[in-house]
C-alpha cells in the first residue's frame, strides 16, 4: 500500500502531516482512510504540540476523486463523503494548534480540509474554492458549516453558490486565508508560526482552543462559564507557576505540560 499520507514529528513537538497522492492529491477512499488513521495517532500522542498540514505535490488538494466516484454506487459515494466529514471533524477537534499551508489549488474537499485547521497560510499563486454547486452537489465534508462560521453567512453563500475559484488575495480579503506569503515560502512560514505559538504554555493553548471553539456553539453566558472553569483549572497547574516565575525572572518559561 502506498503512503498517501505521510507524518513526521520534530523534537520540538511540531508535527507534519503531508498529502502525497500525485499528481494533484485527489481524495480517494484509500487516501481518506489513511488520513483518518494518521489523525487518530496524532490525537493520542502527547509529544505533538502543533500540527502543520501541507502537500508534497504542486497542488494542495483538488478534492474528491471524481473518477473513482463515477465507478461506485451512489450509496458508497455518500458513505465516502461521510467518512471524509468525520475525518475532518477529527482534525478540527485536535487539542493542539493546527496550521494548513496551501500552495497551488485547494478545491472542494481540499478547501474543506484547510477549513478544518486553525490557521490557513496561502502563497501568492494559490487558489481556493468550492466548485461543488457547478457539479450539482454541495460541499459535503463540512464546508457549508465551517465556512459561514469563519466568514459570515453572506460571503459563505457567495463562495458556495457561485462555485468560483478565488485567488489567494481574495481569500485573504474575505477572511478564508489568515496569512499570504511569497511563493515557495509556505512551509517556512508555517514553521515560523508554529514556533511562535509554542512559546506559550501547552496546557494554556489547549484550554484556549477548547474555550474558543466550544464558546462559538453556545450562548455568551455558557461560554463565559466554560472560560471560568478552564481558567480556574489552569491556576492550579505547575505551568502557571512556571509562567509567573519566568516572567518575574525575565527568562523564557520551561514548560512541563502539567
Amino acid at each position: 500500500m502506498s503512503k498517501l499520507i505521510r507524518f513526521t514529528c520534530q523534537d520540538d513537538g511540531i508535527g507534519f502531516l503531508t498529502l502525497a497522492n500525485p499528481p494533484v492529491n485527489t481524495l480517494s477512499s484509500e487516501m481518506v482512510s489513511q488520513l483518518s488513521e494518521v489523525i487518530n495517532r496524532i490525537t493520542t500522542d502527547k509529544d505533538i504540540r502543533a500540527l502543520i498540514v501541507m502537500s508534497a505535490e504542486k497542488h494542495f488538494c483538488v478534492g474528491l476523486d471524481l473518477k473513482e466516484q463515477s465507478n461506485i454506487s451512489k450509496e458508497q459515494s455518500v458513505a465516502d463523503v461521510d467518512r471524509m466529514r468525520d475525518t475532518y471533524t477529527q482534525l478540527s477537534e485536535l487539542s493542539i494548534p493546527t496550521i494548513c499551508g496551501v500552495s497551488g489549488a485547494a478545491l472542494g474537499g481540499g478547501a474543506e480540509l484547510a477549513l478544518s485547521c486553525d490557521f490557513r497560510i496561502l502563497d501568492e499563486s494559490a487558489t481556493i474554492g468550492f466548485p461543488e454547486a457547478q457539479l450539482g452537489i454541495i460541499p459535503g465534508a463540512g464546508g457549508t458549516q465551517r465556512l459561514p462560521r469563519l466568514i459570515g453567512p453572506s460571503k459563505a453563500k457567495y463562495w458556495i453558490f457561485s462555485g468560483k475559484i478565488f485567488s489567494s488575495e481574495e481569500a485573504l480579503d474575505d477572511g478564508v486565508a489568515d496569512f499570504l506569503v511569497d511563493d515557495g515560502t509556505v512551509l517556512e512560514s508555517a514553521i515560523e508560526l508554529a514556533v511562535e505559538l509554542l512559546t506559550s504554555g501547552p496546557i494554556a493553548l489547549k484550554a484556549a482552543k477548547y474555550c474558543i471553539d466550544s464558546g462559538l456553539e453556545v450562548s455568551i453566558a455558557e461560554g463565559l462559564q466554560i472560560e471560568q472553569t478552564h481558567f480556574s483549572a489552569l491556576v492550579e497547574t505547575e505551568d502557571r507557576d512556571e509562567g509567573l516565575k519566568a516572567f518575574l525572572e525575565k527568562r523564557d518559561a520551561d514548560w512541563e505540560n502539567k
